[in-house]
């Protein structure tokens, strides 16, 4: 059985980027029930704590990224 659902663009656009050739209902049950395993994000925690210019450059990179992709200034706390 199918259903229709309303979405706003901007998820539209989010949805349709990640499909590809898959169904949009397999990337929404993929984004729903991930079965992979989480990372410990933390194991990654100042690993690049000498390397200054090169963190830097990646958060220039975000703050890119989340201007092109989601109209959103990086804002620091």
């Amino acid at each position: 059985m199918t259903r229709q659902i309303s979405v706003s663009n901007e998820v539209y656009e989010l949805l349709s980027k990640r499909k590809g050739k898959k169904s949009f209902s397999e990337v929404i049950k993929e984004s729903l029930c991930s079965t992979k395993k989480k990372t410990n994000i933390m194991k990654f925690a100042g690993v690049m704590k000498n390397e200054k210019e090169k963190l830097e450059q990646l958060k220039l990179q975000i703050e890119a990224e989340r201007e092109a992709n989601y109209d959103r200034s990086f804002e620091e706390d």
